[in-house]
């Protein structure tokens, strides 16, 4: 068990108090997190972990200093707050900081759901089997995870800062596998347990690996794809972290530098970040208390303003966006909750309207050659597919690809109608749909 949403905040203030700074800031996480974990369809793993983080942010003057700790007895507080404050003393100036921020309202969101954090290990289990029975079925073996975090955040600052709240999401993934190497895959991350079928996310995984069975090899070139929610998610994660924060785009190494306003991508596409979107996961103020709210970030297929902090807000003369990751942070404010508006394409409609192509379930192993232009590299896995007179055919074996993203996407001519909720491993999510993209550089074969 984790302490309550009013023990955090009691907690957050204390520490506050106890920092002797010319400001002060106290985050306080109180995490409980339960998984379950299946392999060769049988579950081998139950774990159970409950932990609660101090971080408290002392400024004096413009230095910084940062401090942690898990114990929360007054001793250890102060100590941690001592430390804070001597880590700024000695830290160097930062004449741009412009200090903490004032508090502001917070929207009232619902995102701690009985039935989630009720999905305890008999639940688990029950989930377990179904996801596994699926593959079964199939004559296939799954391996997987069934999880669920329920978590307590605040923020308090000597500015008057004071918010909470609570958060819980069910997180499951499966991995169907097959002879000769055939694999499906499926993942599900739901703020409401009472929303989760199990047996659909197994089948969808065990469907998929049966189908990739005698897989075949691809020559390489320059395809239409048909990007799956999954793979279209992994794209939009990317994109996040090198160029949609306002890190990048004051240093001139994000895409987003000197085009803001101009055309990125096709006009078709729409992304933007949204913590508050219906059936999201996440918080609704960012690690300095401050609120979060919708930010375009390509509207129409034009570049927008980066996400920002209070930090970033002031350097670049922005509005503060609400996306202060906790301190301290090298990477500077993130979006952690993509959405990419959807389309009224289905992606049968898509698959049907490629004559000669390439259906791709997920991309794995992606790494960044050029974060200017955004090209990335990595491969196909878990189910990539020929697509052949409007119809999904032949199973593929994994490929490579080396690509320029937003090129891609300037070459997108539908996006899908349904979205997936796809979780993240910075934390948060994103809210993906299917894309049709008609140009795709495929640099080989996997071996795989």
């Amino acid at each position: 068990m984790r302490p309550s949403l009013d023990d955090l905040r009691a907690v957050a203030a204390r520490a506050v108090s106890l920092t002797p700074a010319d400001e002060a800031e106290a985050l306080v996480v109180g995490v409980s997190s339960v998984l379950t974990r299946f392999a060769n369809n049988r579950i081998h793993q139950n774990v159970a972990e409950a932990d609660t983080v101090v971080a408290v942010r002392a400024l004096v003057g413009t230095r910084t200093g940062v401090s942690m700790t898990n114990r929360l007895d007054a001793a250890s507080l102060e100590r941690c707050a001592r430390s804070a404050a001597e880590a700024a003393s000695h830290a160097p100036e930062d004449p741009d900081f412009p200090g903490l921020p004032g508090p502001q309202e917070v929207a009232d969101v619902e995102r701690s759901i009985a039935a989630t954090r009720a999905f305890d290990e008999d639940r688990r289990a029950e989930a377990a089997r179904s996801i596994i029975g699926e593959s079964q079925k199939r004559g296939l073996t799954a391996a997987g995870t069934v999880a669920m975090r329920d978590a307590g955040v605040a923020v308090a600052n000597s500015h008057g800062v004071d918010v909470a709240a609570n958060t819980a999401e069910l997180y499951a993934t499966i991995l169907s596998g097959g002879p000769d190497g055939a694999t499906g895959w499926a993942s599900a991350v739901v703020p409401d347990a009472a929303i989760f079928d199990p047996a659909a996310l197994g089948a969808s995984a065990a469907d998929t690996a049966a189908r990739s069975a005698r897989r075949r090899a691809l020559d390489p070139g320059v395809y239409t794809v048909v990007l799956a929610p999954e793979a279209v998610a992994e794209l939009l994660a990317f994109l996040g972290y090198l160029g949609f924060g306002a890190k990048a785009y004051a240093e001139g190494s994000s895409f987003l530098a000197d085009a803001v306003g101009t055309k990125l991508v096709s006009e078709c596409i729409s992304v933007y970040d949204d913590a508050l979107e219906a059936g999201m996961v996440g918080l609704p103020f960012d690690y300095e208390g401050q609120p979060k709210r919708r930010v375009p970030l390509l509207r129409r297929g034009l570049g927008c303003d980066p996400v920002t902090d209070s930090y970033y807000a002031h350097l670049l003369a922005l509005s503060n966006t609400g996306h202060a990751l906790p301190a301290p942070n090298a990477h500077g404010p993130l979006p952690l909750n993509l959405v990419m508006a959807a389309g009224t394409s289905s992606v049968r409609q898509m698959i049907a309207s490629v004559e000669h192509g390439v259906y791709v379930s997920r991309f794995h192993y992606v790494n960044v050659e050029d974060p200017m232009r955004a090209i990335l590299t990595g491969m196909t896995r878990d189910g990539t597919f020929m697509i052949e007179s409007g119809r999904l055919g032949a199973p593929l074996r994994n490929l490579r690809f080396t690509q320029d993203i937003l090129e891609a996407m300037r070459h997108a001519v539908a996006v899908g109608a349904e979205r997936h909720l796809v979780a993240s491993e910075e934390g948060g999510a994103t809210l993906a749909p299917a894309l049709l993209l008609e140009r795709w550089s495929f640099t080989g074969q996997t071996g795989e």
